[in-house]
């Protein structure tokens, strides 16, 4: 019981943290390209993007101007999940030849 309830701590303290890590960014727009801009003040490890309609992106339309390659990890048709490191002043850069005419970035969130 003791184990069960420590474990629950942890996870709770855990998604707490997780949540204080992530700051929303808005891509600047650019033709044929969607740019996130690292303004959190701190080198990003991740992102994660909701788009408004499906997207089929290949972890060759990402490249990092200011930190390290770019792994991309889909989870469902409009949602991507990228694991980059970003740093300070960095930019995340997705080509749109994956993304069909007239698709939105809903949100974005910087994991930190």
């Amino acid at each position: 019981m003791r184990r069960s309830l420590f474990l629950a701590v942890l996870v709770v303290l855990g998604v707490g943290i997780l949540g204080l890590a992530q700051t929303a960014v808005t891509p600047r727009p650019v033709a044929g390209v969607f740019l996130f801009d690292d303004t959190t003040g701190a080198t990003a490890q991740k992102i994660g993007i909701i788009f408004s309609g499906p997207v089929s992106l290949k972890a060759g339309d990402i490249v990092v101007f200011g930190g390290g390659a770019a792994t991309l990890i889909p989870f469902t048709d409009d949602f991507v999940y990228i694991v980059a490191t970003v740093v300070p002043g960095g930019t995340l850069q997705i080509s749109s030849s994956g993304i069909p005419a007239g698709t939105k970035v809903l949100a974005a969130y910087w994991i930190l």
